[in-house]
């Protein structure tokens, strides 16, 4: 039984870029039945908390609120009804308010971490993990060729592996020596956006038939070339915008080879809550037989840092950002 009552939190006091966060201290509500408190060990960090942070995006939070959603730990603590064991290793995938030294979560969206991974490991994977399922689902990708940008990234190498245990031919789009951890991710062909011209590979790669479908997170600045990329019938899933909003669609655009677009939201393609620890259960599994999709780190930094961390992430750091709330 832990004693803990209190927590130290990162929170976004108003609209806008990291400098408008602040660690602070906070009282921890009693836990209820179904909950966990956890101590955190390792906090991941991800470009849609930036883009909340912004209020301008779809998902709009009241301010102030706790920031981050990913993070990995040990269970100290449970509410009536859980079957979690206290000293559990965790990691979690949508819990607001992980850039903390603690949090409450119901204990079904906790995710045991393997023992052959760590803390760092679950906080790099958990967020993909859930990403990556979901997306894997949206179009039948078996025999068929499959366009992920971003491959390196933490949701990419995923997306990656997945859709290659699921017998896509895959093309990653990455840049320098980072390709490859991709081709090690499962990916048959990778191209090098750095040095290449990305719709020349992918039609040269496919004979000039182009691909089935195209994962796309960056938005606005890759968006014509992904549509130049399919081949009749195909579809381009966006599922980011890290370079600003995709442009509106003139749908006559998308006659001549009769293509597809989508704008993924994954609360429709993951059944509930309830669904979120399998899914990262299953990418926890995935990476202990492929290291590769695990990312690599771009920084570490304690929670009275969390201002330089959220600055590193939107530098374009190479990797995963962490929060380590127990350093100093």
């Amino acid at each position: 039984m832990s004693t803990t009552t209190q927590r130290r939190v990162a929170r976004a006091l108003r609209p806008g870029g990291p400098d408008v966060i602040e660690v602070g201290v906070e009282d921890l509500a009693p836990l209820k039945a179904g909950e966990a408190l956890v101590e955190v060990a390792a906090a991941g960090l991800n470009h849609a908390e930036t883009l909340i942070r912004s209020d301008n995006y779809t998902v709009r939070l009241p301010f102030p609120h706790a920031v981050g959603g990913e993070g990995a730990g040990t269970v100290v603590d449970t509410g009536p009804e859980v079957s979690l064991a206290i000293g559990t290793r965790v990691c979690w995938g949508t819990v607001l308010g992980s850039c903390a030294t603690h949090v409450i979560a119901p204990a079904f969206m906790l995710a045991p971490i393997p023992d052959a991974l760590s803390f760092e490991d679950g906080a790099c994977l958990a967020v993909a993990g859930l990403t990556a399922g979901g997306l894997a689902r949206v179009w039948p990708v078996e025999d068929r060729v499959a366009v992920v940008w971003g491959a390196a990234g933490a949701v990419g190498r995923m997306l990656v592996a997945l859709l290659a245990d699921r017998g896509a031919h895959v093309i990653g789009i990455a840049s320098g020596r980072r390709g490859e951890a991709v081709r090690a991710a499962g990916a048959a062909h990778v191209i090098d956006r750095a040095s290449e011209e990305v719709l020349a590979g992918v039609r040269a790669h496919t004979a000039g038939r182009g691909a089935a479908v195209v994962f796309d997170p960056v938005g606005a600045e890759t968006f014509e070339t992904s549509l130049q990329m399919l081949a009749p019938r195909g579809c381009l899933i966006n599922y980011g915008e890290l370079s600003g909003p995709v442009p509106a669609i003139n749908l006559h655009r998308l006659f001549p080879n009769s293509v597809f677009v989508g704008k993924y939201n994954g609360m429709h393609w993951v059944q509930g809550l309830q669904e979120f620890a399998g899914l990262i259960s299953a990418a926890l599994t995935l990476a202990l037989k492929r290291r590769a999709i695990i990312s690599d780190i771009a920084g570490r930094f304690p929670l009275d840092r969390s201002v330089e961390a959220y600055r590193a992430l939107e530098s374009g750091a190479p990797g995963k950002v962490l929060v380590l709330p127990g350093t100093f």
